[in-house]
C-alpha cells in the first residue's frame, strides 16, 4: 500500500463572515449508474443509492468497498457525497487515485482560495518545502534522549533529594520531545513511508512517552479533518477539541447535559491551566489504555512502563518514586496546554456545512492560531507555533514551516483571510478570556 493509501484522511471546510467567505448554493451533479443519470446534490452527506461516492477534482470515486479498509479510520465517512478536493490534496499526492476510476462528474469549488492553495502547495512541492532533513532529525534525537540519560543519571549518581528531582525535569522534557516526534511521524514527516514512520510514531508515542500512538493517530486525523467541527444531532465533535468540563464554543452546549458538567464548565476558566498541568497527563493516559485494542500498542506499553520501573528503581523510596513520577507528569503538562490553545478560542462550524458552503482552506486559517517566537524556541513548541502551516499542509516536515510561513501569510493576504498569530502568553490569556465568556452563555437549559 502507498503512503497516500496509508495516510488517506479526510477534512473540513469553513469560512466565517468577518472574512466575506465565498459561499455558493449546493451543486446539482450527474452520476452515471448502469447507463442511467441519477442527480445527486454535492452536499448530500450520503449517496442517494447503495453506493459511497466522494467527490475529488471534479470527479466522483466510488469507495464503497474501501471504506472498511480506510487507513485514517470511519473519518471517510463524514465525506461521503462531498467535494473533499481541498482535504484530500492535504494528505495525499495524486497517486493515490491512479487504480480508482472516476463514476461521474460535479462541478468544482469556485472559490478562489481552492486554487491559490493548491498553487502554494505546488510551490512548496516544486521548491522542496516536504523534503526531510534527517541531519536536523539527527540532532533532535541526540539532544532528546541525552536529556533521558540526564534523567537517569541524577537518580543513579547522586544521593541528594534535589537532584533527584531534577532528574524528574529532564524526564518530563524528554516526554515532551517524544509528543512532537510521535506527532511528525504519525504525519509521515519522517521517512514519508507509511509503515516506517508508524513504527516510529508508536516508538516514541507508546514506547517513550506512554500515549498509544494507533490511537492518538485515529483521533487526530479526525481532528485535522474536521477541526473545530460539531453535529449537535449525533452529539459528533472534532475529538481533540471536545472535553466533558469544558465548553468553550456555543456550539458544543449540546453535547453537555448533566449537572456534573454544568458545575464545570461555570468555572472552567479558572481550572483549564490547572486541569492540563496536573492531569493532561494522566488523562491521555488512561484514554489510551480505555481505547487502544491493537496489541502491538500493548506490547509497546509494556516496555514504556518497564523502564519507567527501572529509573524508579534507583530511588531510595516509594514516596520519592511518587513524588518523582508526579513532578514529571506536572511539568509534562504544558504540552496539554500547547495542544488546547490554537483552537479554543476560535471559531467552531457545523458538521453539515463542511465542503458545501464553507471553504475547507479558509477553515484551516480561521480555527488555528500560530504562536510567535524566536527562532530558538521552536524546539519547546514542537512546530505546534506554526499551526496554520500545519493544518494545510500536514505532511511538511516542521523544520520547514518557518520559511514556509511568509509565503501562507501572503496568499492569506492577497484573498482577504485573517491571519491570527500572537505571542504564547497572549494566546493563553485569550483562551482563558474565551473560556470565561463561554461559561457565563452555558445553560443547561438554553430555551
Amino acid at each position: 500500500m502507498t503512503l497516500q493509501e496509508q495516510e488517506m484522511s479526510s477534512s473540513t471546510s469553513a469560512e466565517v463572515a468577518d472574512n466575506k467567505p465565498r459561499s455558493r448554493s449546493q451543486r446539482t451533479i450527474s452520476v452515471g449508474e448502469n447507463n442511467n443519470q441519477v442527480n445527486r446534490k454535492a452536499s448530500t452527506h450520503q449517496d442517494q443509492g447503495e453506493r459511497k461516492l466522494i467527490g475529488i477534482d471534479g470527479k466522483w470515486y466510488d469507495i464503497t468497498t474501501f471504506i472498511p479498509h480506510h487507513p485514517g479510520g470511519d473519518i471517510i465517512k463524514h465525506f461521503i457525497g462531498r467535494d473533499a478536493t481541498a482535504v484530500f490534496h492535504s494528505f495525499h499526492e495524486r497517486d493515490v487515485l491512479k487504480h480508482r476510476k472516476p463514476v461521474g462528474d460535479f462541478e468544482l469549488d469556485e472559490d478562489p482560495a481552492t486554487e491559490a492553495f493548491r498553487q502554494l502547495q505546488k510551490f512548496f512541492i516544486e521548491n522542496g518545502y516536504f523534503e526531510t532533513s534527517m541531519l536536523w532529525y539527527a540532532g533532535k534525537f541526540a539532544i532528546t534522549f541525552c536529556l533521558l540519560a540526564l534523567s537517569f543519571l541524577c537518580v543513579i549518581a547522586s544521593e541528594k533529594w534535589y537532584v533527584h528531582y531534577l532528574g524528574a525535569f529532564f524526564l518530563a522534557s524528554f516526554w515532551h520531545q517524544c509528543g512532537f516526534f510521535m506527532h511528525d511521524f504519525m504525519h509521515t514527516q519522517g521517512f514519508h513511508k507509511a509503515k516506517i514512520d508508524r513504527w516510529l510514531g508508536t516508538f516514541f508515542g507508546t514506547v517513550c512517552l506512554g500515549v498509544s500512538g494507533s490511537w492518538w493517530r485515529e483521533e487526530h486525523f479526525s481532528h485535522h479533518a474536521l477541526t473545530n467541527t460539531v453535529n449537535p444531532e449525533t452529539k459528533w465533535s472534532d475529538p481533540q477539541a471536545h472535553e466533558a468540563i469544558f465548553a468553550q464554543n456555543e456550539r458544543l452546549f449540546p453535547l453537555h447535559n448533566s449537572l456534573f458538567e454544568y458545575y464545570a464548565i461555570k468555572v472552567q476558566h479558572i481550572t483549564f491551566l490547572p486541569t492540563c498541568i496536573l492531569f493532561g497527563r494522566v488523562a491521555i493516559i488512561l484514554d489510551s489504555f480505555r481505547e487502544e485494542k491493537n496489541v502491538r500498542e500493548w506490547v509497546a506499553f509494556v516496555i514504556h512502563w518497564t523502564w519507567i520501573c527501572l529509573l524508579l528503581s534507583f530511588l531510595p523510596s516509594w514516596y520519592e518514586c511518587l513524588v518523582f513520577y508526579s513532578m514529571a507528569a506536572i511539568f509534562e503538562g504544558v504540552l496539554h496546554i500547547q495542544l488546547l490553545i490554537s483552537h479554543y478560542c476560535k471559531p467552531f462550524y457545523l458538521e453539515n456545512d463542511i465542503c458545501t458552503t464553507q471553504n475547507w482552506y479558509r477553515m484551516q486559517v480561521i480555527s488555528n492560531i500560530n504562536i510567535v517566537n524566536p527562532v530558538w524556541m521552536d524546539w519547546f513548541h514542537g512546530g505546534l507555533n506554526f499551526h496554520i502551516e500545519h493544518h494545510l499542509f500536514p505532511l511538511m516536515p516542521r523544520h520547514n514551516y518557518r520559511k514556509a510561513n511568509k509565503h501562507v501569510k501572503h496568499v492569506c493576504k492577497e484573498l482577504g483571510i485573517t491571519f491570527d498569530e500572537c505571542t504564547w502568553s497572549e494566546a493563553v490569556i485569550r483562551t482563558i478570556q474565551h473560556l470565561k465568556k463561554m461559561s457565563t452563555h452555558f445553560s443547561l437549559n438554553p430555551n
